[in-house]
């Protein structure tokens, strides 16, 4: 049942204005059974005499309160309660993912005769580019030239496609420290 319907059977079983029944609705989450009680605590309930509810030949209309089920449905099949949650459940996920990642990986920078230089969580690069970007990827390029390697190691980054792109890019720079030593053995071969 839409919130149309809901204001119009409000108006239809209680008698008071539609202004009135969709602000009680409004007021307590679009719950049927709470919006009468609130519209009868008002005074906003117009009660029909007894002569004249016999009398009439209009189909009543029964008010169906709204059950709400323990995963959080009506008896509509709408989501109502636990959105809340919902949300709160998955930023807390989120998080425990995140947290996961920054503790359980590591990053590994390594010389290019194999010598382990160091050994950090993952969450100390991180924020060193959070912190400091520029200077960050200016160190990593410059260990790169000089011919350090860094390995990802862990659950989440220490898986072989991550290390061979890391890889490539220390062959990439290897090829441009050696393009510029041999551009400066050149020139000064040309000098002498």
């Amino acid at each position: 049942m839409d919130n149309y319907q809901k204001v119009e059977q409000l108006v239809n079983k209680s008698g008071c204005s539609y202004e009135d029944a969709k602000a009680a609705l409004e007021a307590c989450g679009w719950d049927m059974l709470d919006a009468v009680i609130s519209l009868e605590k008002e005074g906003k309930i117009i009660k029909e005499q007894p002569e004249a509810a016999e009398s009439k030949t209009e189909e009543t209309v029964e008010i169906i309160p709204e059950v709400v089920n323990d995963k959080g449905y009506d008896n509509a099949g709408s989501k109502k309660q636990g959105k809340t949650k919902e949300a709160s459940k998955k930023v807390k996920g989120l998080w425990n993912r995140l947290k996961s990642i920054l503790t359980e990986n590591r990053m590994v920078m390594i010389k290019s005769n194999g010598q382990q230089v160091f050994d950090l969580p993952i969450w100390v690069p991180v924020l060193a580019l959070a912190m400091f970007f520029w200077a960050t990827l200016i160190l990593a390029v410059i260990a790169m030239l000089l011919g350090c390697r860094f390995h990802f190691e862990g659950a989440d980054l220490g898986k072989a496609g991550i290390n061979d792109t890391m890889d490539k890019a220390t062959d990439y720079a290897e090829k441009v420290r050696e393009d510029i030593s041999e551009k400066v053995n050149g020139k000064q071969n040309t000098d002498n």
